[in-house]
């Protein structure tokens, strides 16, 4: 997590928007390329039409596709459950607790609260957590990791060394370490996914640590593992190269070049110990030159000390990380159309390093592992004050939208976390007393619940939004409709349609096509009064409103607004 940078401060070189180009491209990746087709692309205020040989009419909806129309035109979505883009990956829907601000100590770990249980877990955070049913959480950081040597977090507590902390500008107790991460993983029913020091860490102490962790081996650490009372391995499976490694703010910053060759190297060992580890490369925001060096260098094909094995792979993931914020309501809403930009270059930048490093088809794809993101103004809420951001109705949206690109962006997407889960930037706030769920939480809440499954095609005809954005590099790489959209079906049959009106002041009569009339849809909507609301202590004017709709005629989206519509197919 940077001290105080959001994608608004970094500007690109590369997320150039063609549209005729871009269309062609999106349907050759995503479509079986057998038959013909013609599609209708907007152009300004016209629509032109391109004709390609690959495709039927009812193979159009490949993705999630848009179309602009006047302010006062009717919107439409259509939508075809039929038609299964890809699987959505339910590690999405992570979480990150890092030693930084109440995140951990006074967040997740509150020992001598009544509302502590033996361990000093919350009890409260637990419940929000199963509610969540959240898959995996990132540990130990963050920034934080950079100097962070795990072996001062296990044993005795009052054995447990006091260290002076860099990255936030504390002290860093210990108390709080790896058999109490796991433990707490295992109550909340969540994986854990762990970050190496790339700072003032070793390949030595990388290397114990999984030691520590998933040996079930007669040697010293796992020996120590078990000495500390823990007899099964952990069995981890995510480990993070790093974090951040390139930043300016980092203990030991790197460049890519010597970043690119100590990850592979680092990789090489650790999968000889452990060939069962999914390893994440540090990345950057997915659009810089040293995304596309790193993974370049370290997505190949080698066969040393992998058993000759052609369906394995030193790096399993690339990350990236992006925080969007603006005071602006629209400028805020949208910014998170910057990511699904940053996951569609990085996707390529895998794909084309795969192409010119010879890896072969038999060698699993590489994903992207998202494991920082949210709204996050540092000015509002300084890193090393702890970042307690309260968030507004306008937050949420925008935090809709964020889920919306990793729906829609599903055939990429690995593994998103959202930064933090507790306290720090967080949906989730403690007190002594109690928590509260902030207007955050709700849209992440609705997401993990029900858009489950696969993304389904859909295309969206609506007024697009057209003034300034933030980081401004939007406006010319992709578009920013008021109404942003994604779809799902279920292993249930149950088609999910997620709808974020980010305009202030207008809702939408739209026309949904796909939806049979007379069906059982159960509705959930998200919105408040205006878009600077706040939840906060006993007053949460923010949250879930249930109601149905029977599938006739066209559906109205209230203004700023998440909606969720839900039925069988």
């Amino acid at each position: 997590m940077p001290h105080a940078q959001s994608c608004a401060q970094s500007e690109p070189t590369t997320p150039l928007r063609c549209p005729g180009t871009r269309i062609i491209v999106d349907f050759l990746r995503m479509l079986p390329v057998d038959r013909t087709t013609t599609a209708a692309h907007t152009l300004g205020q016209e629509e032109s039409a391109l004709t390609t040989p690959y495709h039927t009419a009812k193979q159009v909806l490949a993705m999630a596709t848009f179309t602009k129309i006047a302010e006062d035109a009717r919107p439409s979505i259509t939508l075809n459950p039929s038609h299964v883009v890809s699987k959505i990956d339910d590690n999405v829907y992570g979480g990150f607790t890092e030693h930084m601000g109440r995140c951990i100590y006074g967040g997740i770990y509150d020992p001598g609260n009544p509302l502590s249980d033996e361990n000093g877990f919350r009890k409260d955070v637990i419940e929000a957590f199963k509610e969540l049913n959240c898959p995996v959480v990132r540990y130990p950081g963050g920034n934080f990791v950079a100097t962070y040597h795990w072996i001062d977090g296990v044993g005795p507590k009052e054995n447990r060394p006091k260290r002076p902390e860099l990255a936030w500008i504390g002290v860093e107790s210990n108390e709080f370490g790896t058999d109490e991460f796991m433990k707490w993983c295992e109550v909340v029913g969540a994986e854990p996914y762990l970050a190496l020091n790339f700072g003032t860490g070793t390949l030595d102490e990388a290397l114990a640590w999984v030691e520590y962790c998933n040996s079930d081996k007669d040697t010293y650490y796992a020996n120590l593992r078990r000495k500390n009372g823990r007899e099964k391995p952990y069995n981890v499976k995510y480990w993070a190269l790093g974090n951040e490694c390139w930043g300016p703010w980092q203990v030991m910053q790197m460049t890519k070049e010597d970043y690119a060759k100590q990850a592979y190297q680092w990789a090489k060992a650790l999968k000889l110990l452990d060939p069962s580890l999914e390893l994440i490369l540090c990345g950057e925001t997915g659009f810089s030159s040293w995304d596309t060096y790193v993974i370049k260098e370290c997505i190949t094909w080698s066969l040393h000390g992998l058993g000759g094995s052609t369906t394995a792979s030193l790096i399993d993931m690339h990350s990236i990380h992006l925080y969007t914020a603006s005071e602006d309501h629209l400028k805020n809403a949208t910014a998170p159309r910057a990511a699904e930009r940053a996951i569609e270059i990085t996707g390529s930048l895998i794909d084309l390093a795969r192409i010119e490093n010879k890896v072969p088809p038999t060698c699993k794809r590489q994903k992207i592992c998202f494991d920082e993101w949210n709204v996050w103004d540092p000015v509002r809420a300084p890193g090393e004050e702890g970042a307690e951001e309260a968030y507004t109705l306008s937050d949420a949206l925008a935090v809709g939208v964020w889920l919306n690109v990793f729906v829609r962006q599903a055939k990429y997407v690995g593994m998103a976390n959202i930064a933090q889960s507790v306290n720090v930037i967080s949906p989730l706030m403690t007190t002594k007393e109690g928590i509260t769920k902030q207007t955050t939480w709700w849209p992440l809440l609705l997401f993990s619940k029900y858009m489950r499954g696969s993304t389904i095609a859909t295309h969206v005809r609506a007024p697009e939004y057209e003034g300034a954005t933030e980081p401004v590099w939007i406006r010319g790489a992709i578009e920013t409709p008021y109404l942003d959209v994604s779809a799902t079906i279920d292993d249930n049959g149950f088609v999910n349609l997620a709808v974020v009106n980010v305009h202030e002041t207008k809702g939408f009569s739209v026309d949904l096509e796909g939806v049979k009339e007379g069906a059982d849809v159960q509705v959930y909507t998200v919105t408040g009064e205006n878009v600077k609301v706040v939840n906060t202590g006993d007053k949460n004017p923010v949250g879930i409103t249930e109601s149905k709709w029977d599938g006739k005629g066209p559906y109205e989206f209230a203004k700023a607004s998440v909606t969720l519509l839900r039925w069988k197919h």
